[in-house]
């Protein structure tokens, strides 16, 4: 009877231990692969910065000058916008150059900390919205710069949160959110330099549906032969969001100054000129401004005149046919009758397999299951512009001091999932512009853009 109970006895002692071994076990390997897998670390990408910048002047000089078109009078008229501004919010005085990160500890304080990793808190948010915070009262200073640098790994900080959030790594099913039945498996090693991220979008051609593509060369398409602006090449472009912050930015005469200007879905002009600009080269439209009778896509001019990019997400195997038959939304009777109406319109079809490419693109590059849904169309303007420009120039896409829970500068209506996606997987796409971006953290967190090597030019191993 003692034996049994001591066995009994015995046996409970070592499941106990076993459990409390295994548990331990699987904690310690989640919190090193979080920290083996930190995808904003400041170090692993400055110096190919500093590289491009140099690369960049060494290969074009003539139109690194002529991109700096009335940068510092832009930067002036800026400066004096928000100096003005401040000076009625009563945040600095008439006489007083003190600056609004006085009050605040210097980012360059380490604090050491001698506990355990935790858990980090999914569910609070690490970004603030609405708040003037974090803006400089002067760009030129070190202490706008330290501000920038830390609002800047509070944004990043806060990508990382909503990329493990989305991968939900203690939860099941997620392989059943799976609408567009992707099957993903990662091909070769984690490369992530600044370089490694340009070619592989380099790698993803710009293709388009054509006249002699089956289903749409049978059922009578009289889609344009020629690509959209015939291939043309630009020096220098921007990339206008819609997002909230551009609201009062001022940026329109800049905006209006690069060569070719790209803007999305039914994003306005008129009444906005002032901040956006009024200039349109290139629309990217999502498939329900087209099919959607409220846009008006057949009758309002807001789509005359541009080059226009369709883009409607398929199946992640699907052909060209069953995309036909199962579109994500019914565009394609609105745009044969575009096409019936204004034979002449430059206006195409993105090929949905594009789609995918650039989402495998953005899971190759995340140690984070991504959600499995298409980039948005600002991931997709990027990408096409970095393909038909020598630099590009993207407005208020990684977040700056303005960011607001205001989703688009010409509607009301506050949502942050339109700033950190809340259906696209926004927060890897914007973690990746931020990689890839060459000019300084004030340029980007302050004034509101980033600039991005184009990558026709670039020379990228096979």
């Amino acid at each position: 009877m003692k034996a049994a109970a001591m066995s009994v006895w015995i046996f409970i002692n070592l499941l106990c231990f076993g459990m409390c071994g295994y548990l331990y076990l699987i904690w310690s390997q989640y919190w090193m692969s979080i920290e083996r897998q930190k995808l904003f670390s400041d170090s692993q990408f400055g110096a190919a910065r500093k590289s491009s910048r140099l690369h960049f002047q060494d290969a074009y000089p003539e139109k690194l000058e002529s991109f700096r078109i009335n940068k510092s009078s832009f930067y002036d008229s800026i400066l004096k916008s928000r100096r003005s501004v401040m000076l009625k919010a009563g945040h600095i005085s008439q006489s007083s150059n003190t600056k609004l990160s006085s009050d605040r500890p210097s980012v360059n304080i380490i604090v050491k900390s001698h506990g355990k990793p935790r858990f980090p808190n999914l569910h609070k948010a690490i970004l603030e919205f609405d708040t003037d915070k974090y803006e400089c009262a002067d760009f030129t200073t070190t202490e706008c710069e330290d501000q920038s640098r830390e609002f800047r790994e509070l944004v990043l900080k806060e990508f990382h949160r909503v990329l493990m959030g989305d991968s939900k790594v203690f939860t099941s099913g997620l392989e059943n959110q799976n609408t567009y039945d992707v099957k993903y498996e990662r091909d070769g090693p984690l490369r992530n330099s600044r370089k490694d991220i340009l070619c592989a979008l380099k790698n993803v051609a710009v293709k388009t549906v054509t006249a002699n593509d089956e289903p749409f060369l049978d059922l009578g398409y009289s889609i344009p032969k020629s690509p959209l602006q015939g291939n043309r090449l630009y020096n220098t472009c921007a990339v206008v969001t819609s997002a909230g912050a551009l609201l009062g930015s001022r940026f329109g005469k800049f905006i209006d100054s690069h060569e070719m200007v790209l803007r999305f879905n039914n994003a306005p002009t008129e009444n906005y000129t002032d901040d956006v600009g009024s200039k349109t080269t290139f629309r990217i439209l999502n498939s329900q401004v087209v099919s959607k009778p409220q846009y008006k896509f057949l009758e309002d001019p807001l789509y005359r005149n541009v080059s226009i990019l369709i883009w409607d997400p398929a199946n992640y195997s699907s052909t060209l046919e069953d995309w036909y038959n199962h579109p994500d939304f019914p565009l394609f009777p609105v745009y044969k009758k575009l096409l019936d109406i204004l034979p002449d319109s430059d206006v195409h079809l993105l090929n949905p397999t594009v789609l995918w490419r650039l989402w495998n693109l953005l899971q190759h590059l995340s140690p984070y299951r991504l959600r499995k849904n298409p980039p948005s169309s600002g991931f997709i303007g990027i990408w096409f512009a970095l393909h038909r420009c020598h630099r590009v120039r993207v407005f208020e896409y990684v977040p700056s001091v303005r960011a607001t829970k205001r989703c688009h500068y010409y509607l009301t209506g506050d949502d942050p999932g339109c700033t950190l996606g809340a259906w696209h997987p926004l927060a890897q796409e914007k973690a990746l512009a931020d990689r890839i971006r060459d000019n300084s953290d004030v340029d980007v967190f302050q004034r509101g853009f980033i600039d991005i090597l184009g990558v026709r030019k670039m020379t990228c191993d096979v």
